[in-house]
């Protein structure tokens, strides 16, 4: 029953891309580079989601990609992914670089690696994002490791999961 779920998820996102934003979803993809020896992660939100979120932390107004957007927004960023996204590799936990931001549309992505990781077996995510402030919000997690495809979904109710490999 949850893998048609998941499946049902995978073929309405992208026709929500051309729609009204009215739903909370953010993608998590994971992959691990095993000739690097990391962990590639890419989070992808809607901007005015993250964006009402930041502006209830700091009690300030944000307004990403626009000329008003502030110069250290990145900081921004980093900070709240760090707090609400966790990983444990293989049962250690590990802190990963923030590499980067993307806008694309209505969509940020941000870029994050996880460093010297030898081998993967299995994947603990806390995905936290969003949760406080749209209690509705999904956070589908969505990952590849040695050939290998997993994904889980992760609510206000169960927000941390394992993915085995």
């Amino acid at each position: 029953m949850r893998t048609k779920k998941l499946l049902l998820l995978f073929l309405i996102v992208p026709l929500f891309a051309f729609t009204a934003h009215k739903y909370y979803l953010s993608l998590t993809q994971i992959e691990y580079n095993s000739k690097n020896k990391s962990v590639e992660v890419i989070i992808n939100v809607f901007i005015d989601d993250i964006e009402t979120a930041l502006t209830k932390i700091h009690d300030k107004k944000f307004e990403l990609d626009t000329e008003k957007e502030f110069a250290d927004i990145d900081t921004y960023f980093f900070d709240y992914l760090k707090k609400n996204v966790k990983f444990k590799l293989d049962g250690k936990a590990y802190d990963y670089s923030y590499i980067g931001k993307e806008y694309d549309g209505d969509v940020v992505f941000f870029y994050l690696e996880i460093k010297n990781v030898p081998a993967l077996k299995e994947i603990e995510i806390n995905n936290t994002i969003l949760l406080k402030h749209f209690p509705e919000q999904q956070n589908l997690v969505k990952s590849k490791v040695n050939k290998k495809y997993k994904s889980l979904l992760l609510t206000k109710k169960e927000q941390t999961g394992t993915l085995k490999y």
